[in-house]
């Protein structure tokens, strides 16, 4: 992997870890505080960079937006 990317997903999820209790409801926030309490801050945030690099590779092969399994979508359609 590029090591820019590493570092660019590395940032991001430590952006999660310090907005986590801001938006507990994303798919994010909730794997990082699992995988925190279990194995730390530092794993966490590992397994939260992943995911997120990981969720970037299955966006673009498929060509869809990224739909976050925590939220529930909301009808584009208005009603």
């Amino acid at each position: 992997m590029n090591h820019y990317l590493k570092w660019a997903y590395a940032e991001a999820a430590n952006s999660v870890a310090v907005n986590h209790k801001r938006f507990p409801d994303r798919h994010v926030s909730q794997l990082y505080q699992r995988v925190r309490s279990r194995r730390g801050h530092a794993t966490a945030v590992g397994a939260v960079a992943r995911h997120l690099a990981e969720a970037t590779y299955w966006v673009l092969s498929r060509n869809e937006p990224y739909r976050d399994p925590g939220v529930k979508s909301v009808s584009s359609t208005g009603r």
